[in-house]
């Protein structure tokens, strides 16, 4: 009886059996792609004064990165923009992906001569006053990784810094603040650690389900000033750490 019981559910068992091979492959996608890497960074200054709340709120860039080959999530390229207000250029600090690309935008009423640093192919661009119609640069593809430092021949305060990383997991936080990747494989990472005050430092991590927070910091040697005041002197130069 029980034999012909289970003749009988053949034709069911047939059609469940993909629908279940299915479900046990997906759920073993999904948990593959469950780990995740989370923690604090802050940058710590080593000088003469104590720092304060505005020194500790500068941008930092949190970069991962796989150490053993892992698959990494597809993303289209995008377009950044800086501006030229006041003489300065907004932001001032920036991670991109390899493959995007950045152009200036001029707001003020004069005209500003870009030009490019690095290792790399040089660039540059003139661009009229903020009513002209060149007031905007060409794209500029960033498909080089590595830090790249643009300034003005005209005015020797207007300085942008962008770096190009290989990755999609790219996040910029406040010193201090949280960050936070998920849907990765697990296995170790580089996290890539950068700020505009700050050496740029790796990291060696481990991507899992449900990880400890990681509490990590970036070390300064340009020092504050009373009043959380950045030193005044340093205040282009302390972008150049690389």
């Amino acid at each position: 009886m029980g034999i012909w019981a289970l003749m009988d559910c053949k034709p069911l068992i047939s059609k469940l059996l993909p629908l279940l091979l299915f479900a046990n492959f997906v759920g073993t996608a999904v948990q593959a792609l469950a780990a995740e890497v989370r923690g604090t960074v802050t940058v710590e200054y080593q000088g003469m004064f104590t720092t304060g709340a505005n020194v500790q709120s500068q941008p930092v860039s949190v970069a991962l990165l796989p150490a053993q080959g892992q698959q990494v999530a597809s993303r289209h390229t995008r377009s950044h923009q800086v501006e030229i207000i006041g003489n300065r250029m907004s932001p001032a600090f920036l991670t991109v992906k390899k493959g995007d690309s950045i152009r200036f935008v001029n707001r003020d009423g004069v005209y500003h001569e870009i030009f490019s640093l690095s290792s790399g192919k040089s660039w540059s661009s003139r661009l009229d006053r903020v009513d002209g119609s060149r007031a905007s640069s060409p794209g500029l593809v960033l498909d080089v990784p590595g830090t790249t430092h643009f300034f003005c021949r005209i005015h020797s305060k207007s300085y942008a810094r962008i770096d190009v990383v290989d990755s999609p997991y790219l996040e910029t936080v406040m010193s201090g603040h949280a960050f936070h990747f998920s849907g990765l494989a697990s296995g170790r990472w580089k996290l890539r650690l950068a700020a505009p005050a700050a050496e740029t430092r790796w990291v060696e991590v481990s991507a899992m389900t449900s990880p400890p927070p990681l509490v990590l910091r970036l070390m300064s040697h340009g020092g504050g000033q009373g009043n959380g005041k950045l030193n005044a002197q340093a205040g282009v130069e302390q972008l150049y750490h690389d």
